[in-house]
């Protein structure tokens, strides 16, 4: 694997992460208003939805470096 190459891998997925971030954000935030709250990381939206976009931009950029190996 090249692992010198993560740092661009992780660049070129902060898009996917930034967006599943601002999505969940949004969606999560509509639903807490609602008094939904349950299934949420500390019982909050920001924690939550950071977790998640942090897991998907890495998930992606390991995919990305996967499939750049051939």
């Amino acid at each position: 694997m090249h692992f010198e190459l993560l740092p661009y891998f992780l660049i070129k997925s902060s898009g996917i992460g930034v967006g599943i971030f601002i999505g969940l954000l949004i969606g999560l935030g509509m639903r807490a208003k609602g008094g939904n709250r349950e299934g949420l990381i500390g019982n909050s939206v920001v924690v939550t939805a950071l977790v998640v976009g942090l897991a998907a931009l890495v998930f992606t950029a390991l995919i990305r470096m996967v499939s750049y190996s051939g």
